[in-house]
């Protein structure tokens, strides 16, 4: 019992660690929130009083306290150098959604604040473990730093300009700013356009199984992607599908949990 009150109390005081901003993890949950079973949306409507997009940015309206400060860690994951997930960590975001998801199928045994913080975790960390730099694969450096690269504005000589960036500002704001003049139910109507026929193919499987697979596209990346690397606009262009498809997988399998919870 103690456990559970600790982890109640956790979730109610998380810190503002984030792998997306707040129109990427609306759009992951609007995604979400069109492919749930009637049945599903039903019942997470009623707990939430709304759709799962205005529960997205729940972690990050909270206070920060010395006492959680340690949850930070829940928004990443990390894979073994052979890019299995088998961490048992109960600071690794997949551990802190598998004890979240119990949660919510045995909520019956809880109470209803417990029930909604679990829901609201769930909804946005199952969209963190989607980000690519959220990904940390045991035994390579630079997936566990935020290190800076210099990326070109793409325009032709002097009109070149070669700023900072780094990698976690990539991945969590830049890619997705290019949509900026979406609306996130735009951009979620245009991943589902795009990614709709695939939405099968993303859903198999199970939390860990959707971590490995991400690892499996994060880890080429670091190959190159290293302290003052030069990344052209070129690249940029090529990052970008890679970015939305992992954005549509984790709308489609946030849907997949959610209607196998609530069935």
């Amino acid at each position: 019992m103690r456990k559970i009150i600790l982890f109640a109390v956790a979730l109610l005081s998380l810190s503002t660690a984030s792998a997306w901003n707040k129109f990427a993890q609306e759009c992951i949950a609007t995604l979400a929130y069109q492919n749930l079973t009637p049945q599903a949306k039903e019942q997470t409507t009623a707990l939430l009083g709304g759709d799962l997009a205005s529960a997205s940015w729940w972690l990050q309206t909270l206070t920060q306290s010395e006492q959680t400060k340690y949850t930070g860690s829940w928004h990443f994951t990390t894979v073994t150098a052979d890019l299995k997930s088998t961490t048992k960590s109960a600071k690794d975001g997949v551990v802190q959604i598998e004890r979240c998801a119990d949660i919510l199928r045995n909520r019956a045994e809880h109470s209803d604040s417990t029930v909604v913080a679990a829901l609201r975790s769930v909804i946005h960390l199952v969209a963190d473990v989607h980000n690519i730099s959220h990904i940390r694969i045991e035994g390579c450096k630079h997936s566990r730093t935020n290190f800076k690269f210099r990326l070109s504005n793409g325009k032709p000589g002097k009109k070149e300009v070669i700023s900072d960036l780094s990698w976690r500002k990539l991945w969590e704001s830049s890619l997705i700013g290019r949509h900026s003049c979406y609306s996130p139910a735009m951009f979620a109507d245009d991943l589902q356009t795009c990614y709709g026929e695939q939405k099968e193919n993303f859903s198999r499987g199970d939390i860990r199984h959707w971590v490995e697979d991400m690892a499996t596209l994060a880890a080429p990346l670091y190959q190159w992607a290293a302290p003052d690397f030069y990344m052209s606009r070129e690249h940029i262009n090529r990052l970008e599908p890679l970015n939305d498809k992992s954005m549509a997988r984790a709308g489609y399998r946030l849907a997949a949990l959610l209607n196998d919870i609530f069935e």
